[in-house]
């Protein structure tokens, strides 16, 4: 399966392949470099290290780098641009990420910025990553405890999707994965939910994973033709990240962090009762939300977190203006409202609705 992202910023557009053994493509890409450098997480790349050397030139940089979100910061990102300036890298050098959303937001700012700008091909090894983040341009870093303050819009020339990669994936994350999916049925296509229904939580990977996956992708590439930059449509795809950032980034502190889609998840679920305190939904809708996620052992709620810190850290949401925050919320199944202005008490009842007391 193959789609195409539109890149309005640079004179190539995206091409989004969905395949087993996709690395196949690799090469194609890697064709008259100066350089490739292979930045990766240094878990999946142990995992994957030979079937990579078989399509990566002998002399490829490989820059690791530690999973997690809280490695996704400017430390890392400047150790991974003096790394590159060391090995003499130029514009014409190609970077390859290799891992999940932590490393495609972080390579893809590093080849965003590295002299200008160089071209990058992303390959996302987990489900979140496959069907959202590394696919529509994103990318950044986080800045003091702030989900992605610095990044940039910069699309990789190709995106090589292969469903082998979640093999290697533990239950939670792959759960993770489907808190993305199941947000962009509740927020733009109401016929992923449908596909959703059909899995088994008890044995996700196979056949109708890779169907939801495909849908999803398509979706997300849909939707970011029509907004690249986020000035309208794409911001139905913020449903459930203004809360679920800020409990995301309060839970970097804890033993056992939160991982992108479980943080999302609660994030939904507090946008949603959100919505339907500002009335424009209809009640019932967190209900809906809430079942959908229960099914999969998604977390509804958050524990161990000040709602008051939950409200500081939507304060310096990239949505706020003028300390007004702008939500995305839920109009029905598959719908949405984007830069709603809401009652203060409103927000205050949904952050509360969501942390276990």
């Amino acid at each position: 399966m193959k789609l195409t992202l539109n890149a309005s910023n640079k004179p190539l557009n995206s091409e989004i392949i969905i395949e087993n053994e996709a690395l196949r493509h690799l090469p194609g890409f890697i064709k008259n470099r100066s350089k490739t450098v292979l930045i990766a997480d240094e878990t999946v790349y142990r995992h994957w290290e030979g079937t990579l050397k078989s399509f990566l030139p002998k002399d490829s940089g490989v820059l690791l780098v530690r999973g997690g979100d809280q490695h996704k910061n400017l430390s890392t990102y400047e150790g991974l641009l003096k790394e590159m300036l060391g090995a003499g890298c130029d514009r014409k050098t190609l970077v390859i990420s290799l891992g999940g959303g932590v490393i495609s937001d972080l390579a893809g700012f590093v080849a965003s910025s590295y002299m200008r700008g160089v071209d990058w091909v992303a390959v996302p090894t987990t489900l979140a990553s496959q069907t959202d983040a590394a696919i529509g341009g994103k990318t950044g870093v986080n800045l003091d405890g702030y989900k992605n303050m610095v990044g940039s819009f910069w699309p990789p020339l190709a995106v090589l999707i292969d469903p082998q990669f979640l093999k290697t994936l533990d239950k939670r994350e792959l759960v993770s994965g489907l808190g993305e999916i199941i947000k962009m049925g509740f927020a733009y296509d109401k016929n992923i939910l449908k596909l959703v229904d059909k899995l088994d939580p008890e044995n996700l990977l196979g056949e109708k994973l890779d169907q939801v996956s495909a849908q999803s992708a398509t979706a997300k590439v849909d939707i970011v033709n029509q907004d690249m930059h986020e000035s309208g449509q794409r911001k139905l795809l913020n449903f459930g990240h203004t809360i679920g950032h800020a409990v995301e980034a309060l839970s970097l502190e804890a033993k056992n962090p939160l991982l992108h889609g479980e943080a999302v998840a609660i994030g939904m679920v507090a946008e949603t009762k959100l919505a339907e305190l500002e009335g424009v939904c209809e009640p019932g809708l967190t209900q809906t939300v809430t079942a959908t996620l229960n099914r999969f052992m998604l977390p509804a709620q958050v524990s161990g977190v000040n709602p008051e810190e939950v409200s500081k850290k939507i304060l310096a949401d990239k949505k706020t203006r003028n300390k007004r925050t702008l939500w995305t919320l839920p109009t029905g199944v598959g719908q949405g409202i984007y830069n709603h202005e809401a009652k203060p008490e409103n927000v205050q009842k949904a952050i509360k609705f969501i942390v276990e007391s």
